[in-house]
């Protein structure tokens, strides 16, 4: 059997479909025909085929101890999670915690961290329990509901169990699809291939387990995620769906269809509440029927529960015209592809079975239809060397085909069930890393201290446990390595996790709009984006990194000095137009070619950084200008002669986006709902409009479109992307647009008029609230917009 025998649709019918410029239609069977379900009363798709792949751990037939000791750690963590699904608390204990519970609320006054802990300590003898946090959040939550407690906002935020998952403003829900032959028909020598497994992954990775514990059906996945998230005090609000799996072009078309379907209905029908007094799956939810994808994501736009964003993973040489018809249908909004190296040799080596041009051709085309793009990366393959590894980030750092705007980093590792496990038995095959585990790190610290400002890397490390590595980099906290290591350099790692606001706000007289340009793909990018001060060494995720995830926080004398150096800039310079200029600022451009590394910052610097693009990030808008206006008609000919808004990010803890949720953020700045999202659109565009396009789309993932529709965008054509025309403008510098950002949102404020006007009211009504409360000097200066 070929490779073209286990295709959805045959390679001749794919470029058929591509000369032709059509939607391309499902030509042929896969090689395993999936099980139907007729009529209204059959089970889901989703649910029959993730069932029916699945292999009992004492079924496989394993040739190797690490493969034995793999199953073996897999079948103790199902025997774990089910202990912990069948371990009910009794009503008698659960009443005895919401004692606790109201003696720490009613009897103890605190608004941060050490305060609250100093009093958890306190009540803690006095009933001498020690209850988790998800049992006091569940607690709490049923005296919420009955009426015996008011809402305690410092405790909710406080009580968050690991908070780190919803600081980026969102949350993240990861799903598995289904195993079987049609999960990837190809055969990667480092890939793992365990039975009953999805290709590529392992039955001991965490998301992999709870998929297999939920038989990979979506809906059942997302009720168990979202549920234990809202156990532990986190605000399932705005989702983002990663969904992993082996290469999502492989499966049946209607498989595909269905299972993005259920994301939609699993997220309409889940209820937040009802997980926060301990209710499970299918008990935590308003389940009904399912209605047709499309009418499940009509429903999205007004739900609790909204989609914001929806990654689906491939090859590069799956991504064609055609291909990008259907990512949009589903909903999808970024595409992670798996480039692993850009040495062809290496490619070839280890059986990848495509080169360098596919990654490009396969960036370029996501590109050009507005997509983000998230690129995985493989040092220590078979074939490389710490000096390949090194010139393959400098080919994507530095050249304009491979500028991505998330990476994900996952140094090659020996694992049961491949090709290499073999390899390295046989001497074949060591890793570098194993050799001098340092290389690994020094080149990683190299990497991320030259990581443009506007790549986000998502992970160093894949999510594998150290049971399941049999060789290869061994270290788990590879990232809080690297991290010391940039420290001992003296360095800091510029990319957006790096920088995100996260705990750390400053007063919003501190923050400024700006503007880095570079080439990429065929076109010209903008990143555009609302900054504070410097970071400094470390800060932020990097900072967290350092400490072993302690916070740190700024002594008075340096908050005082921040606001002072903040104040005083903002005053400098100010012309009568209310533009604000530099005469020491510098055109360093951002020519991805050159290798540069920053960009050019032509306004006012409010804290002048030592390093201009290490300063915290509030919030990023991604415009792009292609060269050719009319390429993306190819897939979508509502896009001709369209700038395109490939992405809009706030930053922050996540504010819930439910009328009357705002409350519960009382006593604490949070950018989200701060107009920074507002000021980052007008911004592109009034770019893209000086630039002289006549309209601008954002390719908005479902539950936002609401969103974009109040700031005039319309949704047109096939591809659900939302459209503006915009008003033509002379044409302007970017320097001219980048300015502090209090200054950028009052100009966009007359500008726009009253639709502005009712936007910063309900911003200010907020924002007063909080100010009021806590009596925040950051959320008072916010209510001078």
């Amino acid at each position: 059997m070929t490779v073209a025998d286990t295709l959805p649709v045959a390679p001749s019918d794919i470029l058929a479909a591509d000369n032709a410029k059509e939607p391309l239609a499902d030509a042929v069977a896969p090689p395993e025909e999936p099980p139907t379900a007729d009529g209204d009363d059959a089970e889901p798709l989703t649910a029959v085929l993730g069932r029916r792949y699945m292999v009992p751990s004492s079924e496989v037939v394993t040739t190797s101890e690490a493969q034995i000791k793999t199953l073996r750690a897999f079948e103790k963590g199902c025997a774990e999670w089910e202990a912990y699904q069948a371990d009910g608390i009794p009503e008698e204990e659960m009443r005895h915690y919401e004692g606790f519970v109201m003696a720490l609320l009613s009897d103890h006054s605190f608004r941060t961290e050490e305060e609250y802990d100093k009093a958890i300590r306190t009540v803690r003898k006095t009933f001498k329990v020690q209850p988790s946090k998800p049992q006091i959040v569940r607690a709490y939550y049923r005296l919420r509901e009955a009426g015996s407690l008011d809402q305690h906002a410092p405790f909710e935020r406080i009580a968050t169990k690991k908070a780190v998952r919803s600081n980026s403003g969102v949350v993240v829900i990861t799903v598995l699809t289904a195993p079987g032959r049609f999960s990837c028909p190809h055969d990667c020598h480092y890939c793992p291939d365990e039975p009953g497994q999805p290709r590529s992954y392992l039955s001991t990775e965490p998301a992999v387990a709870r998929a297999n514990q939920n038989e990979f059906d979506p809906v059942r996945q997302f009720y168990d995620r979202a549920g234990t998230l809202a156990k532990q005090g986190h605000t399932v609000d705005k989702v983002e769906i990663i969904v992993l799996g082996g290469t999502w072009s492989g499966y049946p078309r209607d498989y595909q269809e269905e299972f993005c379907r259920d994301l939609f209905y699993a997220a309409n029908t889940f209820d937040e509440a009802q997980s926060k007094l301990g209710q499970r799956g299918e008990a935590a939810a308003h389940t009904r029927k399912r209605l047709p994808l499309l009418e499940e994501q009509n429903l999205n736009e007004r739900a609790n529960v909204k989609i914001i964003g929806l990654t689906l993973e491939t090859r590069p040489d799956r991504i064609n015209w055609a291909e990008v018809r259907r990512l949009r249908r589903f909903g999808c909004t970024r595409v992670q592809i798996g480039v692993q190296h850009t040495d062809d040799e290496v490619l070839r080596h280890v059986n990848r079975g495509h080169e360098r041009k596919d990654a490009v051709d396969a960036v370029s085309v996501l590109k050009t239809c507005g997509f983000k793009v998230d690129l995985h990366i493989m040092p220590d393959l078979p074939g490389s060397t710490p000096e390949r590894d090194q010139v393959m980030f400098d080919d994507i750092l530095h050249t304009e085909d491979l500028q991505a705007d998330h990476w994900k980093i996952y140094p090659c590792e020996v694992t049961p069930f491949t090709k290499i496990e073999q390899w390295y038995k046989e001497g074949l095959y060591v890793p570098y890393t194993e050799r001098d585990p340092k290389q690994l790190i020094d080149l990683l610290a190299r990497v991320k201290a030259q990581v443009h400002p506007w790549i986000r890397l998502n992970r160093v490390i894949r999510d594998i446990p150290e049971v399941s590595i049999i060789a290869g980099n061994m270290n788990t906290n590879l990232r809080q390595a690297v991290f010391a290591e940039l420290k001992r350099l003296g360095k800091s790692c510029r990319c957006i996790r790096c920088r995100e606001v996260r705990d750390w706000p400053e007063a919003a007289d501190g923050l400024r709009v700006r503007i880095r340009e570079y080439r990429s793909s065929g076109g010209t990018e903008f990143f555009i984006s609302i900054e504070g001060g410097d970071r400094g060494l470390g800060g932020g995720a990097t900072k967290r990194g350092l400490t072993g995830g302690k916070k740190q926080r700024q002594t008075k004398a340096e908050k005082r000095q921040k606001r002072e150096t903040a104040r005083a800039a903002k005053g400098a310079g100010k012309g009568a137009n209310g533009e604000v200029g530099d005469a020491n600022a510098e055109a360093n451009g951002a020519s991805v070619a050159d290798g540069a590394e920053g960009a050019s910052t032509n306004g006012a610097s409010l804290s002048p950084p030592d390093d201009a693009d290490n300063a915290t990030l509030y919030g990023l808008l991604r415009l792009r200008l292609n060269d050719d206006a009319s390429a993306p008609g190819r897939a979508f000919p509502e896009l001709q002669g369209c700038a395109l808004i490939r992405e809009l990010h706030v930053y922050g803890v996540l504010v819930a986006a439910r009328q009357g949720e705002t409350d519960r953020h009382h006593g604490q700045e949070r950018p989200q709902h701060g107009g920074i999202g507002r000021t980052l659109m007008a911004t592109a565009e009034r770019l893209a409009a000086s630039r002289g396009w006549g309209s601008i789309a954002v390719i908005a993932g479902v539950g936002v479109r609401n969103y974009y529709r109040r700031l005039g965008y319309e949704q047109q054509g096939d591809g659900q992307y939302l459209i503006k025309e915009l008003q033509p403008c002379e044409p302007r510098e970017v320097s001219s647009l980048e300015m502090p950002f209090l200054d950028a949102a009052a100009q966009f404020r007359r500008l726009e008029g009253p639709a502005w006007q009712r936007v910063l009211y309900e911003h200010r009504r907020a924002i007063a609230a909080a100010a009021a409360v806590a009596g925040l000097a950051g959320a008072a200066a916010l209510v001078a917009l």
